[in-house]
């Protein structure tokens, strides 16, 4: 399950998945609520993003940080239009480019897979981008990999 949206998510920004819920994702979260059954392990990623949507779904659940988004280094906060195109293109056609002084693709995808497989739950609350980690099949396919805040995904772990 994708941490519902936050408004920097909703204006995009790198790491816009670490704000708080805006007031659509407060909505969104609740709907998640009514579709989820409360049986079941729930872990979750640290981005308030996540707790926030958690916390809308059932009152107990799990933090992991091993679940932690994908660092983008100095792009923190930064909208595409901030970033030269030749880091742009660069990041987004090569997963093991780590210009931006953050993590790279591949190495954030086998974190999270790694973290998942030590993971004893039935429902993960995760930021975006640790969706798409969960569900791109490999790196070259993790900007190919859409997913929407406040979605449900199915995936075996």
């Amino acid at each position: 399950m994708v941490a519902a949206r936050t408004a920097p998510n909703r204006s995009v920004r790198f790491g816009g998945e670490r704000g708080v819920l805006d007031r659509r994702g407060l909505r969104d979260a609740a709907v998640l609520a009514s579709v989820l059954d409360d049986t079941g392990k729930l872990t979750v990623g640290p981005e308030v993003s996540a707790v926030q949507t958690a916390s809308a779904i059932r009152p107990s659940f799990v933090v992991d940080s091993a679940l932690t988004s994908l660092d983008v280094g100095g792009w923190q906060g930064l909208g595409p239009e901030a970033v030269p195109q030749v880091d742009l293109g660069a990041w987004f056609t090569d997963p093991d480019w780590t210009g931006h002084g953050g993590e790279s693709v591949t190495a954030f995808v086998a974190r999270i897979r790694g973290a998942t497989a030590a993971i004893d739950a039935e429902v993960l609350v995760v930021a975006g981008p640790v969706a798409q980690a969960l569900l791109c099949g490999a790196p070259d396919n993790f900007f190919s990999t859409e997913v929407r805040p406040a979605s449900v995904h199915i995936a075996a772990l």
